[in-house]
Formats: structure tokens, C-alpha cells, sequence
């Protein structure tokens, strides 16, 4: 050991580089990658060199720790040592010129050849650190360029050359370490890191094609990503960790659905269902074509889209014939993933982790199999790089992958090629990033043989019926002409005042039906409950807020309430959250008007399995007092389209909410192609530190613990105990952490900060970071009662401010 070269402190160079090349390349080897290129109206196909471009990139990625500095340093780790110990730089530059020799001996493009070499160098000067734009990243300082000789003739030639050949033994080109440092001495390398300008971007490349510039920016991701994965797997796992066999999905939801009855179904609801999810199968098996990649599955509420969808996805992989192919369902909001992940454990009859993975950013941190429980280090790692066959996660987890340059995210990058990719209530996702979703799918179907289906009940138009996207339920319209479950009733403008009284009145009169009260500001939505409260008889009514200003350990009881069986009236006072996959269902809804596809969420909670007596009314008003607080939540360009279709309406049948739909939508894709596109734009000039995701617009918020019971006091105490300990070192501090996460954010709420302020309302100061409301001494500024719902209004800033929208 101690005359070998090390990467680590008891770990040789040659076994490091060894290892992470097998794991990275083996991570795109098996995959069926299409990089056929138009360039420069040249057609070129580098599916084969890219799988050694990441061969390459990793084989000598580390390469730089040969120096005598780096040599020194990891052996006296704790003296101090200056710049010199550094190794990606150098590193990268012997990648860039390894792999330009290696391209010269190919039937390749020049400036293709130039590009694919600087891709390479971005990839492993920046695996330890961030993706900067690329026409900055091959920019050396005059001081690195003066220091990058003396680090290269440190080196002992006789052990890297040693190493080089090993590395290049099945390659029909090699490089000498001499060869090396005669280059960077050369006037050509400070022609090539000094003065660089990226001419290719100032010249042919930006007259290559939209889809040429998307593909070639994602394989560089995938570079990156491959040498990421593989660099953190062979320190982490020390194996090559993937999936050797699918899950037998088809067949388990056949027993689910046979213990469950749904093949004998017993009422018209159940008959459909079925119906749609047996002819999907047979049209999917007919139609297949594995050069179209974007689907859908479009269905009204309650006809089982989740199922269907799944079993879907499985077929769908088994028809492809793809090796490791991974089924990842995404859906909107951490809200409701737990409610959906029990339907696919009680499907899979699982509880191992490589099987059935749940992630998200406050999902537990084991992985589990049959034979073990990975160490918190490894289950980290193997949850974020989705080391499973089947996922269930978030759109935030998935698009920070494909729109982002997060290296922690995009580790997992390179595993979704032949991947089913499932996303759940697609409306939910912002009309301005349809273009990006649109072109970017496009590819990454075409070229990473990924398959898309689109899951909703109103289904947006990001791709265009029939050209870009197959929907998978046959005549699917019919569905929606069968129900007669709600009824929307356009009421207009309207006072709040008036509003309230209305309700009230509504509320008193009707004993017998539960009505949910939909409003878009937790604002309003607190006012309403408060007023409501103080008109109705509460002993005899349940009443329940529901918005983000109570915790959602109390979310989560309200919702079970709502679901229990109870012969008192619910009334439930809400904002948009309770739209999207929670399983409820009322009398009655009002609805303060929203973007369409928002409302006809909204009717999805009423009736939803037609069990009702009669039809359930969806009530909208335009409520004149917070129509410009509407217009911040949704837009106001969104709010003037829906009231363009709902205008010539006083009454819509459920039956006719698809014309509806299709109509809204219409509309909002002339804006989505009228909205420009930064993240693509981005893309397409390979600016990495502009490819920038962002789902939720980022407002400054403050967090606030709320110790609502006495096992809330017990993990806010461990929580200080583990930050108490001055020994830990962070990672350690937060794999403690990780142990009660979960748990501790079941009482945390994130208040935003009013505008005109630097921090929100408390009466006490803070501690560890968070606001404190103090089980034996709770907090003035937030209302709770384990047994009063009717005092159950959350955080209370005791200012009249607009905080709320």
C-alpha cells in the first residue's frame, strides 16, 4: 500500500478509478440509447461513444490525485496544506485531451468532437462541485495555468503510466504521461484554456436545431450523471447496486383486484371502471409502438385512474422488452403520497425497499430488503439515486432531475433511461412550463427510450391529441357523459359579506348535507370559518379548517374525521389543498372561482362515487373583496379565461364538463406558446447555472413548531439534544436528524413573511433555528384545541395583513 498511489486513505488509485469506470459505464451500458444527430445537417450517430465518453470521464477522474501534493495530503490529513492538493482541475484537463485523441481516430464532426471533449472536462472538473455555464467552465485562470505544470511534473510517471495503461488496455489509442505534460506546456493548450470564446456556440452551433441542442445537453447530464453515481456508489456501497429483476406488477394487481371484488363489480360506478381498465390493457397491446413515447390516461374522478395507470406502465415496460426498466410514479404534493403509496404496498404485498421506494423530501431514510437494512449513509444514497424498481415521488424530485443541475439530484439521471414514467394530475403543473415539458419529454423519449403517460381527470394540453400524445382509454369521453354526480352553478359576482351570509344560511338550512367551502387565500378561508363558526349551531355540526396554517399532524386528523362515517353535518372550510388526490367526498361544494381545471377538481370532492341522494351543486362566486388575491394565486390571465368559457353558462351537468375542459385549455396553450421558456433556453445554450427549477415560486418563510401534545414536546427535545451535541460532525447531526424528521415536521408550519418585513409575528423569540409554541404554555399567535375544532385556526399573526394569499 504504501507504494502505491492512493485515492484514499487505504484505498490504491487503480482500484478507485477501476471500480467507479465499471459502475458508471455499466449504468449506460445496458441501456438503449438513440443519439442519432442532425448536425449541421449531418447525420451522426454517438450512441457507442458516449458510453465510452462516460468510460473515459470516470476511468480518469480522479486522476489529478496522483500528484505528489494530493499524495502528501491524503496521507497527513491532519496538517494543513494549501491549493495545490486540489485534483479536478487537472484531472479534467487529462480527460479533455484523452478524450480528444480518442475522438480524432473517429468519423466524427470536428466541432462534434470539440463539443463531446469539453462535456467531459465540465464533467469531472465539476464532479465535486457545481455545473457552471459551459462557455465558463473551459476558462482557466492565469494561476491554475501557472500551477497545472508543477502539479503534472510532480507526478510519479512510472506508477501513472502504469495506471493509464490499465485504463486504456482495451482502447486502440493510449497517451503517455510525457505526451501530457508536453501539451499543457504547449502554446496550443493556453491557445485552448486561456483565450477560449466558444466559438462553436458563436457560430455553427447555434444554427443546429431546437432537438439537437436538448439532446446534446442531456448527454452531458448523463456523463455527469453516470460519473456521479458511480464515483458516490464505489465509496458508499462499493458494488454495482441496480435492479436485477422487475416486479410482477400485472399479476399482484390481478389478486388485488380480485380480493377486492372489482371483477364482479355490483353498481353502474364499478361496471365502468372495469370497463376502462380492461379495454386500456387491450388497446395498449394493440396499438403499441415503441417509437411513441408520451401517453395518456384520461378518466373522471372515482373510475380508478391509479390502478389503471399502473397496471398500464407495467405492460407497457414488458412490451418494450427494456432490461431494468423502472416504473416512477410522480404525484404533486407530499400531501397525499402517503395516502397513495398504501394502494401500491397493499397492491405489491411489500415492505422491501429495492421493490417499492417512497421518496420525498420528509420520507423515512432506511432501505430495506429481505436480507438487510442499509446504514443510513447507504440508505441515503440508494433512496436519492432510486435504486428500486418502482417509485413513488414527487414532481419536484423528478423535475429538479430533468430541469436542473442539482449533482445530488441529478445522480439518479442516467437510471431513468427505458424507464415508465408516470405523472399524476398533470394539470397541476404551470401553463408557463408546457413548452420546456413538451420539447424536453420529446427527447428524452426519443433518445432515452423513456415513456411518459399523463394521468388526470382534466387533462392539459401540453402535447397535442393524436400527434404527440396517445390517449390509452379508448373512447374516453363516453365516461364523462355517463356521470351526473355535480352540477356546476355560476353565481357571479358577489360581496364577501354576502358571500358569508349565504353560506351560513346554506349551511343552517340543509342539516343533512356536508358541504365543503373552497376558498384561494388562507386568508379568506380563516374569515369564512370564523363567521361561520360564530352563525351556526357547532354542537351539533362539526367544522373543520383545512389550509397550511394548522399543522399537518392536524391535516392529517382532520382528514380522517372527514372520511369517518358520523351522523352530524360537516362543514369544512378550506383552500385549494384538499383538490388534488384526497379522497373525500361531500354534499355539497362552494367554490371561489378558479382556473377551471381547479373547479372541476373541486367537484371531484362531492359525490364522488355517485352514493349521493342526489346531484351534488358546485357553487361558484366571484368574490369582488379578494379578486386581486385570486389574481396573485392563479394569474389573472388564467381567472379571465375561465370566466370567457363559464360566461354564456348559468348551470353545467357534469356530462358537458369535458367540453369545458378541452375549451379552457385551448386557451391557456395560446398562452403557454406565447410565455417564454428560460430553463429551456438555458438548456439549449448549455448554460447549466441557468437551468434553474422551480415549482413553487420561492417566498421567504419562517417555521414555527407547534408542541400540540406531549409526544409533539418529546421530539422537539431530541431535536435539541441532537443539536446540542457540539461533538457531531454535520453529516453525522443530520443522521441522527433523519431518525425523527418525519415526525418533527408533522408540527412544523412555514408562515411567509409579510412583504414590508424581514420576519413574521411571535411572542416568543427563536430557538434552534424554528418559533416555538410551548406545549404547557402555548403560543397567543397560534389557536389549537384536541377536543374544540371550532378553535382549530392555526398560526394568528393578530395583525390585519395580507401575509395570507
Amino acid at each position: 500500500m504504501n507504494n502505491q498511489l492512493l485515492s484514499h486513505p487505504d484505498k490504491p488509485l487503480i482500484v478507485h478509478l477501476s471500480e467507479v469506470a465499471k459502475i458508471a459505464t455499466e449504468t449506460v451500458k445496458g441501456k438503449s440509447l438513440n443519439f442519432s444527430l442532425d448536425f449541421n445537417d449531418e447525420i451522426i450517430d454517438i450512441s457507442e461513444l458516449v458510453v465510452d465518453l462516460v468510460y473515459l470521464s470516470s476511468a480518469f477522474h480522479d486522476i489529478g490525485k496522483a500528484t505528489s501534493f494530493f499524495q502528501y495530503y491524503i496521507q497527513n490529513l491532519d496538517k494543513e496544506h494549501d491549493k495545490r492538493k486540489s485534483h479536478a482541475l487537472i484531472s479534467a484537463v487529462f480527460v479533455y485531451f484523452t478524450v480528444e485523441k480518442y475522438l480524432k481516430n473517429k468519423d466524427i464532426n470536428s466541432e462534434l468532437a470539440q463539443l463531446l471533449s469539453i462535456f467531459t472536462f465540465s464533467a469531472v472538473k465539476r464532479h465535486h462541485g457545481r455545473l457552471g455555464n459551459l462557455s465558463d467552465e473551459i476558462l482557466i485562470d492565469e494561476e491554475w495555468r501557472e500551477l497545472l505544470p508543477e502539479l503534472a511534473n510532480s507526478v510519479d510517471e512510472t506508477k501513472i503510466q502504469e495506471i493509464i495503461d490499465i485504463q486504456l488496455k482495451n482502447y486502440d489509442f493510449n497517451i503517455s504521461w510525457t505526451e501530457f505534460i508536453k501539451l499543457i506546456n504547449d502554446e496550443a493548450y493556453n491557445i485552448v484554456f486561456e483565450d477560449f470564446t466558444f466559438d462553436i456556440l458563436e457560430d455553427s452551433y447555434k444554427e443546429i436545431n431546437t432537438q439537437t441542442k436538448i439532446t446534446l445537453f442531456y448527454i452531458h447530464q448523463l456523463i455527469y450523471s453516470a460519473l456521479l453515481f458511480g464515483d458516490k456508489n464505489e465509496v458508499i456501497i462499493s458494488e454495482d447496486k441496480t435492479i436485477k429483476q422487475q416486479s410482477k406488477v400485472i399479476q399482484k394487481i390481478s389478486e388485488y383486484r380480485e380480493n377486492k371484488g372489482f371483477n364482479n363489480p355490483n353498481s353502474e360506478i364499478n361496471k365502468l371502471k372495469n370497463e376502462a381498465f380492461q379495454s386500456s390493457v387491450e388497446y395498449l397491446e394493440k396499438k403499441f409502438d415503441k417509437n411513441q413515447h408520451i401517453y395518456s390516461v384520461t378518466l373522471p374522478t372515482g373510475l380508478g385512474k391509479t390502478i389503471t395507470a399502473f397496471n398500464l406502465a407495467d405492460k407497457m415496460r414488458k412490451l418494450t422488452g427494456f432490461k431494468n426498466s423502472k416504473i416512477v410514479i410522480n404525484i404533486p404534493f407530499t400531501s397525499i403520497i402517503d395516502q397513495n403509496f398504501e394502494v401500491y404496498e397493499d397492491i405489491l404485498q411489500t415492505k422491501n425497499t429495492d421493490i417499492l421506494l417512497k421518496h420525498h423530501h420528509l420520507s423515512e431514510p432506511t432501505y430495506k430488503t429481505n436480507e438487510n437494512v442499509a446504514d443510513y449513509y447507504k440508505s441515503k444514497f440508494l433512496i436519492e439515486t432510486w435504486q428500486s424498481d418502482i417509485i413513488v415521488t414527487t414532481f419536484v424530485q423528478l423535475l429538479e432531475t430533468l430541469l436542473a443541475c442539482d449533482k445530488t439530484k441529478l445522480m439518479k439521471f442516467a437510471h431513468l433511461a427505458n424507464s415508465v414514467i408516470l405523472l399524476d394530475e398533470i394539470q397541476t403543473v404551470p401553463y408557463e412550463l408546457w413548452e420546456t415539458i413538451r420539447e424536453t419529454f420529446k427527447i428524452l423519449g426519443e433518445k432515452f427510450n423513456i415513456y411518459f403517460i399523463l394521468i388526470s381527470a382534466t387533462q392539459p394540453l401540453i402535447f397535442t391529441p393524436n400527434e404527440d400524445i396517445t390517449e390509452l382509454v379508448p373512447d374516453y369521453k363516453k365516461y364523462f357523459s355517463f356521470f351526473n354526480r355535480t352540477r356546476l352553478k355560476i353565481k357571479g359576482k358577489i360581496s364577501f359579506d354576502d358571500f358569508k351570509s349565504i353560506l351560513s344560511e346554506y349551511i343552517n338550512i340543509n342539516s343533512k348535507k356536508d358541504i365543503l367551502v373552497i376558498l384561494n387565500t388562507k386568508k379568506a378561508a380563516r374569515e369564512t370559518f370564523k363567521f361561520v363558526c360564530n352563525e351556526i349551531d357547532t354542537d351539533n355540526i362539526e367544522t373543520y379548517f383545512l389550509t397550511t396554517l394548522i399543522t399537518p399532524f392536524e391535516r392529517k386528523e382532520i382528514i380522517k374525521k372527514i372520511k369517518a362515517n358520523s351522523d352530524k353535518q360537516k362543514v369544512i372550510i378550506s383552500t385549494q389543498l384538499v383538490e388534488a388526490g384526497v379522497d373525500i367526498s361531500v354534499n355539497t361544494v362552494f367554490r371561489q372561482i378558479s382556473p377551471i381545471d381547479s373547479i372541476i377538481q373541486a367537484a371531484g370532492r362531492a359525490n364522488r362515487y355517485d352514493e349521493k341522494d342526489e346531484i351534488s351543486d358546485v357553487f361558484i362566486y366571484d368574490i369582488e373583496d379578494y379578486r386581486k388575491s385570486s389574481n396573485f394565486v392563479y394569474g389573472n390571465d388564467l381567472l379571465i379565461k375561465t370566466e370567457n368559457v363559464l360566461k354564456e353558462f348559468n348551470e353545467i351537468e357534469e356530462k358537458d364538463y369535458i367540453h369545458l375542459i378541452e375549451k379552457y385549455f385551448i386557451e391557456v396553450r395560446k398562452q403557454s406558446d406565447n410565455t417564454s421558456q428560460p430553463i429551456l433556453n438555458a438548456m439549449k445554450n448549455l448554460e447549466f447555472s441557468k437551468v434553474d427549477f422551480e415549482l413553487i415560486e420561492n417566498r421567504k418563510t419562517e417555521g414555527i413548531f407547534i408542541q400540540l401534545n406531549e409526544r409533539a414536546k418529546e421530539i422537539w427535545e431530541k431535536y435539541v439534544e441532537i443539536y446540542s451535541k457540539k461533538n457531531l460532525k454535520p453529516w453525522e447531526r443530520d443522521a441522527e436528524f433523519s431518525l425523527i424528521k418525519s415526525e418533527f415536521y408533522d408540527y412544523i408550519i412555514n408562515v411567509p413573511v409579510p412583504w414590508n418585513s424581514k420576519q413574521i409575528i411571535f411572542d416568543t423569540e427563536k430557538q434552534y433555528n424554528f418559533y416555538v409554541s410551548d406545549y404547557e404554555y402555548p403560543s397567543k399567535n397560534y389557536s389549537y384545541s384536541e377536543d374544540d375544532f371550532t378553535k382549530n385556526t392555526g398560526y394568528i399573526d393578530n395583525e390585519a395583513t395580507t401575509q395570507f394569499l
